[in-house]
């Protein structure tokens, strides 16, 4: 899971969307629609969940724009941040590990349709 840094004004809280360029600090690939991302506003210090709702094409500076979801603690957002699977060790699905496979999910559906809609095209 990625992390963006980037203020978190009180009109964003409100409106609950929020535009990032694509070259916003602490992306380390592309996003995709439909991906989950945490959001770190460093001068409140404070961590949010969110959904990229409208992605850019691949290499355009345009950005995305995201949806905020629920504010959550430092600490979580390292376990968000942290290697996954950690499932494998356990024997049960922490909320964390079915959130990433709806993601991947969500991924493939995406690809899929993708190139259902290339092979269309042609």
């Amino acid at each position: 899971m990625q992390q963006v840094e980037t203020e978190v004004g009180p009109f964003t809280r409100r409106s609950r969307s929020l535009h990032v360029r694509g070259d916003a600090r602490g992306l380390t690939r592309p996003l995709v629609a439909g991906e989950h991302l945490l959001v770190h506003d460093p001068v409140s210090d404070e961590h949010f969940t969110a959904l990229v709702a409208d992605a850019a094409p691949a290499g355009s500076p345009e950005g995305y724009r995201l949806v905020l979801g629920t504010r959550i603690t430092a600490a979580e957002a390292q376990e968000w941040l942290a290697p996954w699977p950690l499932a494998r060790h356990t024997t049960h699905l922490t909320t964390r590990d079915i959130v990433a496979l709806l993601a991947e999910l969500r991924h493939t559906q995406s690809r899929m349709s993708q190139a259902r809609d290339e092979a269309l095209a042609q």
